[in-house]
């Protein structure tokens, strides 16, 4: 069986390594991130600032259920148009009762810009989302001429690295085929670790494949002089264990 090990936000790593070992992996994986809510007095005091007509984007499910924390939430939407990044941020928004009205083809901050570029100009866009949103985001849109409102619904931040000694020992062994990674922050989080124990990752990991989601993390990876092998079509989780599949199912 071909062994994958990946990160996740502890309240996403059960549904992640299900879905991987559903797919015929062997998983290792361990939380990287910890997410930390902004206060419910401060979403709802956003919330109340949202009028019809706002375009509103969830740049996470994570923003979007920290927003449902509050029980204004589904009706300070109502008048907006709700823009998703992908469909696991529309699926959180739909288990909330908020419909959304329009997604990126594709799955990322350029593919908002590039979705949302010519129908923002003199209106007010309300980005949400983590602390560690990429600048592409309201820059892009602040140049195509919105009033852009940029709100940080929760912070993130590096989980305890000994969560990773697991998988950094196994890695440091060749028990592992593929290390896949979810975010920047994730991706520099497991480097920072496995330096902190004398590993040296790009070493490490050029030895095996490596998966990446996003353009930013596969800057990050490659800043860090690890070769991404495996770039799925689509930002989401799902695609990228998908394209991991794929690629070892490929006697080429």
């Amino acid at each position: 069986m071909t062994v994958i090990a990946f990160t996740r936000p502890k309240r996403r790593l059960s549904e992640s390594i299900s879905l991987a070992e559903s797919e015929g992996f062997t998983v290792m994986a361990a939380p990287s991130l910890e997410i930390m809510p902004r206060s419910i007095s401060d979403t709802e005091q956003l919330l109340r600032t949202i009028r019809r007509g706002d375009v509103v984007v969830f740049t996470s499910a994570t923003a979007a259920e920290e927003c449902g924390r509050s029980p204004l939430f589904r009706d300070s939407v109502a008048g907006a148009h709700v823009v998703s990044i992908g469909p696991g941020t529309a699926e959180a928004l739909e288990h909330l009762g908020v419909a959304t009205d329009s997604m990126p083809e594709e799955y990322s901050s350029e593919g908002i810009v590039g979705h949302l570029r010519g129908s923002v100009k003199g209106k007010k866009v309300i980005l949400i989302r983590s602390d560690r949103g990429s600048r592409v985001l309201d820059q892009g849109l602040a140049a195509a001429g919105a009033e852009v409102v940029d709100f940080a619904a929760y912070s993130l931040k590096p989980a305890d690295p000994g969560y990773l000694k697991e998988i950094l020992d196994a890695g440091n062994m060749g028990k592992i085929d593929v290390f896949a990674f979810t975010s920047p922050l994730s991706a520099q989080s497991f480097a920072e670790a496995a330096e902190s124990r004398a590993i040296k990752t790009a070493d490490m990991l050029s030895k095996v494949k490596v998966a990446a989601i996003g353009r930013p993390t596969i800057d990050m990876l490659t800043s860090l002089g690890i070769k991404v092998d495996i770039i799925p079509e689509r930002a989401t989780f799902e695609d990228m264990i998908a394209a991991i599949k794929r690629s070892f199912s490929d006697p080429s």
